[in-house]
């Protein structure tokens, strides 16, 4: 009887101190975070730059279009 209090006391201690451990961020969890920031912020300049090179595009075609008319 008293090996299960302590079995349960010491299982109780020990999900105390992994639920601790758990909420803290550590430098992986901090770098990856910086890493996903940066592969969405260079995802979404890339979107513009596509947008904008498509316009111009567009836009050099229409010239093109009407110089040969």
């Amino acid at each position: 009887m008293i090996l299960k209090k302590f079995l349960a006391i010491m299982i109780l201690i020990l999900s105390i101190f992994a639920f601790t451990a758990c909420e803290s961020k550590g430098p992986a969890e901090k770098a990856g975070e910086k890493i996903d920031q940066a592969v969405e912020e260079t995802t979404d300049k890339a979107k513009e730059v596509t947008e904008a090179v498509k316009e111009k595009a567009e836009e050099a075609g229409e010239e093109v279009k009407k110089s040969t008319q």
